[in-house]
């Protein structure tokens, strides 16, 4: 018993340890890691605009059958309680022919000579005798009726069909084109992180190599080979790398929260990028990009705007259906759970409606005319935003020559920038530059890194503006 309590009892601590151990675990957030990709379609799964594009296309299927179902028969039951405090009655009198021989009650105040002969001498007389009561209902009363209807014709109803498919189509071009702008949000701020952390990477040498030659000046400075001033200048520099430093650190948090806001991932989980600034610059061409055309019927703008058009064109249909007749048929059927003595009601009922329109004092012809203009505004936006889209298209890819024309300017004057920088650090070290030198070459050399990655971030959100118009995302 004792050895069984021993394993129970280690049985338990090591549960207790792992549960522990997992518990951490859990609460431990490691990064998660995305290409641009990636990134991508997770967003398209989590962004929330997204999602409640999503869901419109959803309403929009269930907006079909809503209108399908208008047209189909529909059964409905109506039950009905009823309670008469005084139940009305009546009765019919009946006629009643005796002798004289016969005596009746002289009450009565009934009973006249027929002028007839019973035939011995006697007369006949006619004599009114009140009736039995008749109830003309029941003092508690359930009443079911069950309607049947069938919409047999009717010209709205068939163009408001043809619209709910129209209208699905809208919506799912509506996510269409959620999903497109996403997928450019997320690049465009994809490639800010990638930028803004590069520069870091840059401005981070840059600061050590300036600490590593202060820490040597200010040997030098002990040994008096140097002026306090040559160690003062150098020193200045250091404090505004590291302030420069601190603000791209923080431009980089902003630049990943401002991501995982777009792509729907939560601000407590950390993101780290896997794609490669450099690699993703090397494969943009001039020729490649350049050489893209507008296809304007496959820009989703335009297919909106087409879809637009149908709906117009679709509303018109229903205004002009209002000059046709409407037909329906219905059949009702009625049951009581008690009848009173004398009860009319039909139990069974069927028939047709018609409803036929014939002077509405101009009413349909003002609605008509009013459609016919709206889908007259609705082409001309169409034609407008079409010519919008050539426009459009003609300078983003004038901004994506000029973007890569200074990207190529910037590159090589970023390894200029970095030469001089060199080659006036080796002289500062031999003594044969002054700090001012060092310090100008130092400032001329990170005023070329932010040029150079001001315009790396200008050519990538060109291309994607491109890609966008192109549909090449």
């Amino acid at each position: 018993m004792n050895r069984l309590s021993k394993k129970l009892t280690l049985f338990l601590l090591s549960a207790s340890v792992l549960g522990s151990l997992n518990a951490q675990e859990t609460l431990i957030k490691l990064p998660e890691q995305y290409s641009l990709k990636q990134a991508q379609e997770y967003a398209l799964q989590n962004n929330r605009t997204v999602k409640n594009a999503r869901i419109d296309t959803e309403l929009a299927k269930k907006k079909i059958w809503e209108t399908t179902a208008i047209g189909l028969p529909q059964l409905s039951a109506t039950g009905n309680y009823q309670h008469i405090f005084k139940v009305p009655t009546m009765n019919f009198p009946a006629t009643m022919l005796s002798t004289e021989f016969v005596q009746f009650d002289p009450n009565t105040g009934y009973g006249t000579t027929s002028g007839v002969s019973d035939g011995n001498g006697g007369n006949i007389y006619m004599n009114n005798v009140q009736g039995a009561e008749i109830k003309l209902g029941v003092p508690d009363n359930l009443t079911v009726d069950f309607n049947l209807s069938q919409l047999l014709f009717n010209g709205a109803y068939l163009v408001g069909l043809q619209a709910s498919r129209v209208y699905s189509q809208m919506s799912d071009q509506s996510l269409e084109k959620s999903e497109i702008d996403i997928r450019e949000s997320v690049a465009n701020t994809y490639f800010l992180v990638l930028n803004l952390e590069e520069n870091v990477k840059i401005v981070t040498q840059s600061y050590n190599n300036i600490m590593k030659t202060l820490a040597e000046m200010r040997e030098m400075l002990n040994m008096g080979f140097i002026e306090n001033t040559d160690v003062d200048q150098i020193e200045l520099t250091s404090v505004n790398l590291s302030n420069v430093l601190k603000t791209l650190q923080r431009q980089v948090d902003a630049a990943k929260d401002l991501l995982k806001f777009q792509i729907g991932l939560p601000f407590e989980n950390n993101i780290e990028l896997t794609d490669d600034l450099a690699s993703t610059l090397s494969r943009i061409t001039l020729e490649t990009v350049e050489g893209r055309q507008l296809n304007i019927e496959n820009n989703i703008t335009y297919k909106i705007m087409t879809t637009q058009e149908k709906l117009g064109e679709l509303n018109l249909k229903r205004e002009q259906s209002g000059y046709l007749p409407s037909v329906a048929a219905f059949y009702r059927h009625s049951e009581k759970l008690k009848k009173a003595d004398f009860d009319f009601t039909m139990k069974d009922i069927a028939g047709l409606s018609v409803n036929i329109p014939i002077f509405s004092s101009g009413q349909r012809n003002s609605m008509v005319a009013q459609r016919k203009l709206e889908l007259d505004k609705i082409r001309n936006s169409k034609a407008l935003a079409t010519d919008g889209l050539r426009l459009e298209f003609i300078n983003a890819r004038n901004e994506f020559r000029t973007s890569y024309e200074k990207f190529i300017n910037e590159k090589h004057n970023v390894e200029l920038a970095g030469k001089i920088y060199d080659k006036i650090s080796i002289k500062y070290k031999e003594g044969l530059s002054g700090s001012l030198d060092m310090t100008t070459a130092q400032n001329q050399y990170l005023t070329a890194q932010s040029n150079y990655f001001s315009a790396a971030y200008n050519l990538l959100a060109a291309k994607n503006k491109l890609d966008k118009l192109t549909n090449n995302q």
